[in-house]
């Protein structure tokens, strides 16, 4: 009689999951980058093998495949407009529709707007979770992170605990990453994420984009330093663009830093001096898991690792350029203006930790 009821509870329930698991499905994205007042890449993940590719109106744009890992560039955008999108993925006959979605691209001429930029998000997604809920209540226009997103990057369950959570921001608030150690430089970060072309492996490693009036350099401080210091060095020697007020890089290890890693030498000493001759107006990083804004000359260098890893303590390492340090869950949100850049370190509860007024 139990063999008969489990059999009969078995059957009901794979008729009721069956046809929901048997085709393809979107498994998570969708991840919006590289958003021009023209362009938009856009990323996510299927279960199966499938032809994706996005809907907008009647408009089947990007179309790729088969693959699991979709990447599309969406191009001829309009500026200043509201786009609604649909996720399209075709296999076994079938189609999976995931959606609607919307962002929103830049004007040709943005002078006034934010972003924010946060850190080491890996193994804690409760405390990572909270993060994006309160950079997503600051209406930021776009998103960096400045690597170890992730515990494990050559592992798929890793990526399968990051993305739900980005889910919050990511379909309309294009989303910049630059490597960590943790990622360990996996085929599985340049698959899943819709990186700006660049340098480096699958020309994306390393990467610069501009912004509205802001110039961005997306630097991977775990290998090749000679290769993108030659290249950060005849980046920087270019006159800015054309509208382009102020230049901001962003890396994984910290020049500078009280936390237990301490500060990366080579760093200052290969990186350091051409960004503080190049123009360049703030650097974020992580690594150490901790908020600090250390000042060498006349820049700030902000260490944003505390996006949800489990925390450091300041003070274990020296660092005489240190102006401010916090051990609490945050990230940094970045008022723009033609002027000015107002620098605000905020807690996941949005209690400000520290604020700095950097001007032309």
């Amino acid at each position: 009689m139990f063999r008969r009821t489990w059999l009969l509870s078995l059957t009901l329930l794979l008729m009721l999951v069956g046809p929901a698991t048997a085709g393809v499905q979107v498994v998570f994205g969708p991840t919006l980058g590289d958003l021009t007042p023209h362009s938009a890449r856009v990323s996510w993940y299927t279960n199966l093998p499938s032809i994706g590719y996005v809907q907008i109106g009647k408009q089947s744009l990007g179309k790729a495949g088969p693959t699991q890992a979709h990447r599309v560039l969406l191009k001829g955008l309009q500026p200043a407009t509201v786009y609604t999108y649909y996720l399209k993925a075709s296999a076994q006959g079938q189609v999976a529709t995931s959606g609607p979605y919307r962002f929103r691209t830049p004007p040709l001429n943005l002078k006034e707007w934010s972003f924010c930029a946060y850190g080491d998000t890996r193994s804690q997604p409760a405390a990572h979770r909270k993060v994006v809920l309160s950079m997503k209540a600051c209406l930021p226009r776009l998103i960096l992170h400045t690597g170890d997103l992730v515990a494990e990057g050559g592992q798929m369950s890793s990526w399968h605990s990051f993305f739900p959570i980005i889910k919050l921001f990511a379909p309309s608030m294009p989303f910049y990453p630059s490597l960590g150690n943790h990622e360990q430089n996996s085929e599985l970060y340049y698959k899943l994420l819709p990186l700006p072309a660049g340098y480096g492996d699958f020309d994306t490693e390393w990467y610069t984009f501009t912004f509205g009036n802001c110039q961005f350099i997306a630097l991977d401080s775990n290998r090749r330093i000679n290769e993108q210091t030659a290249w950060l060095k005849q980046l920087l020697r270019q006159p800015r663009e054309a509208g382009v007020a102020w230049r901001i890089a962003f890396f994984h290890h910290p020049p500078f830093s009280s936390g237990p890693h301490g500060g990366n030498q080579r760093l200052q000493a290969e990186w350091c001096p051409l960004l503080e001759a190049g123009d360049v107006s703030l650097v974020f990083c992580g690594h150490d898991h901790i908020y600090e804004r250390s000042r060498h000359r006349w820049l700030n260098y902000i260490t944003v690792g505390n996006g949800g890893a489990p925390l450091y303590q300041p003070g274990k390492s020296a660092n005489p350029y240190s102006q401010a340090t916090a051990a609490v869950h945050g990230f940094c949100r970045v008022q723009v203006s033609p002027r000015r850049l107002v620098v605000t370190a905020l807690s996941h509860q949005l209690v400000e930790l520290d604020k700095v007024i950097i001007t032309r």
